[in-house]
């Protein structure tokens, strides 16, 4: 059922078109105040399509808590990052910062690609 439903949302976004909506880098995001989602992929990663799909559902519904970045591990930023965070290679995968430190390890790849559990750690991330 669940991979119907990612299915439909993947298909909608692909007839209506999607803009990318998260143009912040991982620096900008730490200066912000409110708490950052970063979802750490690659293109060749299997799931990458789809956790990106189920990212920009959770920024929809998150954006007034969450800043929504994403990290494309083959971009000069990664380089950056992961002089301090260490990128993992179970791609793809989501770190929560808040108050300009990371506070969770990372959401799993599983979780990311699944939007009630995505949206749960989110809803007591915040709170």
């Amino acid at each position: 059922m669940k991979k119907f439903f990612l299915g439909l949302i993947l298909s909608l976004l692909c007839v209506f078109g999607v803009e990318k909506v998260y143009s912040m880098t991982f620096e900008e995001g730490m200066k912000q105040s409110k708490a950052m989602a970063l979802y750490i992929y690659a293109d060749w990663a299997d799931n990458a399509e789809q956790g990106k799909a189920v990212f920009q559902a959770m920024e929809q519904k998150y954006g007034n808590k969450y800043n929504f970045v994403t990290l494309d591990i083959a971009s000069p930023e990664a380089k950056a990052f992961n002089k301090i965070y260490h990128i993992y290679p179970n791609l793809p995968y989501v770190l929560l910062f808040r108050d300009g430190v990371r506070f969770s390890r990372y959401l799993k790849m599983d979780c990311v690609l699944d939007s009630s559990c995505f949206g749960g750690k989110l809803d007591v991330f915040v709170n």
